[in-house]
């Protein structure tokens, strides 16, 4: 009997791990989609890696100076592009591509998604894939939505045509299209950064100089405190659970 019972209850704490109570399936909120894998705001880890991406790019003023940067201090991360863009830019695409970091898809026309149905956001994402595709021969394989705003049907198209949507970390928003200042954004970023983290960042707006000045602090000094920059796919790999079953 107490076998049985042991059994019962471990049933139940995997089913209640791994799979939406009612009440999240209900609401269908940020817990829903990442237990399904659908969607990611941080990775679990105990290792130090964070993932910098970068949205609204490529631009001819501001991403050069984030690659070199990146470079500079052998680092890599995740640029979310807008269709449009690529092909007014491909070499820049190219560009960022060659120096190992890695490409996703930020729509084409960066349209706020409670403005399309589903068949527009998927021909959106079809445009942006075959403009990467055309100016890098890669496919990307991550999504991200303009604004970061999602709900249900839009999550299901992004993972019916391939990509988990990525978000960021709730307490990593530098909010540097805001042009806040550079020490804001440099405190926003350091002050609450964990293992694992999702920090976001823009290259492609107006005011992203001050996003390039204040790269020039936090590159050193998650460096000094012993994190590791990578893209999103290498921060995924980092996950416990993938080091748990490795071993």
């Amino acid at each position: 009997m107490h076998r049985t019972l042991r059994a019962l209850l471990a049933a139940a704490i995997v089913m209640t791990t791994f799979f939406p109570t009612n009440e999240a399936a209900q609401k269908k909120d940020r817990f829903y989609f990442e237990r399904l894998g659908y969607a990611h705001w941080q990775v679990p880890t105990h290792r130090k890696v964070v993932a910098l991406t970068f949205d609204d790019g490529p631009d001819p003023t501001y991403t050069p100076q984030v690659l070199q940067l990146l470079a500079d201090y052998h680092d890599q991360a995740t640029f979310f592009l807008i269709g449009r863009k690529v092909g007014e830019y491909p070499e820049i695409v190219r560009q960022t591509a060659l120096l190992g970091n890695e490409l996703g898809n930020h729509t084409f026309s960066h349209r706020h998604l409670a403005h399309m149905n589903a068949q527009e956001l998927a021909g959106e994402l079809d445009q942006t894939q075959s403009a990467i595709l055309q100016a890098t021969g890669q496919r990307c394989k991550y999504f991200r939505p303009p604004r970061g705003y999602y709900d249900e049907p839009s999550v299901l198209t992004a993972h019916d045509h391939g990509y988990p949507v990525i978000m960021w970390s709730w307490d990593e928003d530098s909010r540097d299209w805001q042009a806040p200042g550079v020490h804001n954004i440099v405190n926003t970023v350091l002050k609450h950064v964990h293992p694992g983290d999702i920090i976001l960042f823009h290259d492609g707006t107006g005011n992203s100089r001050q996003t390039i000045a204040a790269l020039r602090e936090i590159l050193p000094a998650l460096h000094e405190r012993g994190y590791q920059l990578v893209t999103i796919s290498d921060l995924l790999r980092s996950a416990d659970h993938t080091d748990a079953e490795s071993k």
